[in-house]
């Protein structure tokens, strides 16, 4: 078990409802995602004030950032700077806002606001998810960037070197720590090679559960090779699949997917073996 800690959770601090002038409000990509300026355009021309909701700004020693809300900002700063014509008028500009200000928050703290925030909407996907937890620092997304760095992996990417399932990879290094992934990784490659599919999330957690529940008896190394004699990567993400849906006669969801992998991989160690046989779960508990 990693005895980091990968939680979002940030301190207490000061937390104020203020009016702000929009325009003294600042961006830092590094605390969340880009800014899109066609989209902040579009939402400027058909703003309506009462509605704009509550930014939440980060105030730091040179200046308030915006953390949630970029986007409603920045309309308001082109309404401001009279760059937003409706029915061929400047729209009348919005002065101030109401803004969630909180104070005392470090760059990865921000980073943890913004993605806590925007989580049950969906609004951010795992992969900007992601570079916006590395850019600012958060742990969990650092030591897992770093594990991949070492493994020339890129998060977002189709190709041979990209990691499919960000979110089930950052999983991994919460419950089992970077070092497990470091090693899955490894295992996979040297069972399969570098391709898409030896990347997937899935696999790679059933190998990362073995690991992490049976190093003292699985072989690295003779996993590899047990691995490689179950056919290619998406073979094998297949039999993954089919046992997860018994044969697509129920629903798979995602843990039952790892549970389903880590069966898999298991089996796959057992096979032929009389000694060092480790247990193999039952995944329709």
């Amino acid at each position: 078990m990693p005895s980091k800690d990968y939680s979002y959770d940030i301190p207490d601090h000061s937390i104020e409802y203020i009016k702000v002038d929009p325009r003294t409000i600042k961006f830092d990509p590094r605390a969340q995602r880009n800014l899109n300026k066609a989209r902040a355009q579009a939402i400027a021309e058909k703003l309506v004030p009462t509605a704009l909701g509550t930014p939440i700004l980060s105030q730091r020693e040179d200046g308030l950032y915006a953390v949630d809300g970029m986007h409603r900002v920045y309309a308001c700063q082109l309404i401001l700077a009279g760059k937003v014509l409706v029915s061929g008028e400047v729209r009348e500009a919005v002065q101030t806002i109401i803004c969630e200000v909180h104070s005392g928050l470090s760059m990865a703290n921000e980073a943890s606001l913004f993605i806590i925030k925007n989580k049950e909407s969906s609004k951010v996907g795992p992969n900007d998810e992601f570079r916006i937890g590395v850019l600012a620092g958060h742990p969990l997304f650092q030591d897992t960037n770093t594990v991949l760095e070492k493994h020339q992996l890129k998060v977002g990417s189709s190709s041979v070197n990209g990691v499919r399932g960000i979110k089930g990879i950052l999983s991994i290094v919460m419950e089992h720590g970077p070092e497990i992934l470091d090693l899955s990784l490894t295992i996979a490659e040297d069972a399969w090679g570098r391709t898409p599919d030896t990347w997937h999330s899935v696999t790679i957690g059933g190998i990362a559960t073995v690991m992490s529940k049976h190093s003292d008896v699985v072989n690295p190394q003779e996993l590899a090779q047990k691995l490689k004699r179950q056919g290619d990567p998406t073979s094998f993400r297949a039999k993954i699949q089919t046992t997860a849906t018994n044969n697509n006669t129920r629903h798979d969801g995602t843990k039952g997917r790892l549970k389903a992998a880590h069966l898999a991989v298991a089996s796959a160690w057992n096979a032929h073996r009389r000694v060092n046989r480790i247990p193999v779960p039952n995944i329709f508990e």
